[in-house]
């Protein structure tokens, strides 16, 4: 008996293929990743290769470049995924309630007292094997 599955139409090269829309969007995404990868490989060589200019203008160049390539990276997909996350990171770091000064003083004091009470073991345990091993060995 057969497998059945259901087709997925996102997914091009599946049965019945995708719609013609998605494998447009899929060709846009594709240029609109040459044209930012290009932006940006041309910002790197136009600053390595305008010496003559100054550093104000190269740099200037490079960064104008560099958004240029960033500003169409920002859309496609993984541009638009991305400014998703971002967006959604923002949202729950302002759900994070943060350690107030008190708190944070405290648990600061507890590690530093904890790093001190370890050092101290170790430095103790090692120079007991110090001591055995000396013992031990003449």
């Amino acid at each position: 008996m057969a497998e059945r599955r259901s087709p997925k139409p996102q997914v091009v090269g599946s049965i019945p293929s995708g719609p013609a829309s998605y494998i447009m969007n899929s060709t846009l995404n594709n240029i609109l990743w040459l044209v930012s990868l290009t932006a940006a490989f041309a910002a790197v060589i136009l600053f390595t290769y305008l010496e003559d200019l100054g550093l104000l203008y190269r740099v200037l160049v490079l960064v104008g470049l560099m958004a240029l390539s960033l500003g169409v990276l920002g859309q496609t997909e993984f541009g638009k995924n991305a400014v998703k996350l971002i967006s959604d990171a923002r949202t729950e770091i302002a759900k994070v309630v943060w350690p107030g000064r008190g708190e944070t003083t405290q648990m600061t004091i507890m590690v530093l007292v904890m790093i001190l009470i370890l050092a101290l073991i170790f430095w103790g345990l090692d120079s007991l094997l110090s001591f055995l091993s000396r013992f031990i060995l003449g």
